[in-house]
């Protein structure tokens, strides 16, 4: 006599904060790494601080969702939270060189 067991296939669906978190993330992202290759000084803050922090504050709600998957919630604060770090780093850096030895 066997046990039939029930394997459950319920598919957990992503959320939409997340997913939104992640291509916002993406997106500044690309801003950045342009602006950074065609040496322009005009890159817009929107890019480099307010969609950042939107991404990171859409990625923490889609942690919060119940029954979903969270994937698209971690990449998009990780994402979203190196841009600032980044550019944090990169003015920190740039003050340590020395013009006038």
């Amino acid at each position: 006599m066997e046990l039939e067991i029930k394997k459950k296939s319920r598919r957990k669906l992503q959320t939409l904060t997340g997913f939104i978190s992640f291509i916002i993330g993406l997106q500044a992202l690309a801003v950045l790494n342009i602006g950074l290759l065609i040496e322009t000084m005009d890159i817009p803050d929107l890019f480099l601080f307010q969609l950042p922090f939107l991404g990171v504050f859409l990625g923490v709600v889609g942690l919060f969702t119940m029954n979903r998957s969270k994937q698209f919630a971690w990449w998009g604060i990780g994402i979203n939270l190196f841009i600032p770090i980044f550019i944090g780093l990169m003015f920190g850096l740039s003050w340590t060189i020395n013009a006038k030895p």
